[in-house]
């Protein structure tokens, strides 16, 4: 007599089902997140906050003085971006356009930094932890 092969047993439903539950619910809990939209941009110059622009969707360019002669900044469409920069490399004006809360462009040679901020709200507001 030959013995069949069996590939799935009765505790491999538990399992399954155990396995299931546990994405279904870190599924639920990501769609929970509030997604902030963009606000302002910072522009911060050899580490201290300068101006504060707000996104808007009409075109404005301006230009931020750093110590190596100063870079071109555009506003459009709710995003920033670098369009002309003294620093060698040009990195920051290649990095592109940015709009997403969280969202940098870091221009070392010109002690740079444009970050993009979200409007705060409830979830925004709270401390998870404080580390000293």
């Amino acid at each position: 007599m030959k013995r069949r092969r069996q590939y799935f047993r009765k505790g491999d439903t538990l399992i399954y089902i155990l396995l299931v539950g546990v994405f279904s619910f870190f599924g639920y809990q990501v769609t929970r997140f509030k997604a902030t939209d963009a606000a302002n941009a910072e522009i911060y110059v050899n580490n201290q906050l300068k101006y504060v622009y707000a996104l808007q969707t009409d075109e404005k360019d301006m230009f931020v003085p750093t110590d190596i002669g100063g870079v071109n900044v555009k506003i459009k469409d709710k995003k920033i971006r670098v369009t002309t920069s003294n620093s060698p490399l040009k990195l920051n004006v290649k990095q592109g356009w940015i709009g997403q809360p969280g969202e940098v462009i870091i221009g070392v040679p010109d002690k740079l930094i444009i970050k993009v901020v979200g409007k705060k709200n409830e979830r925004t507001d709270d401390v998870d932890f404080v580390i000293k």
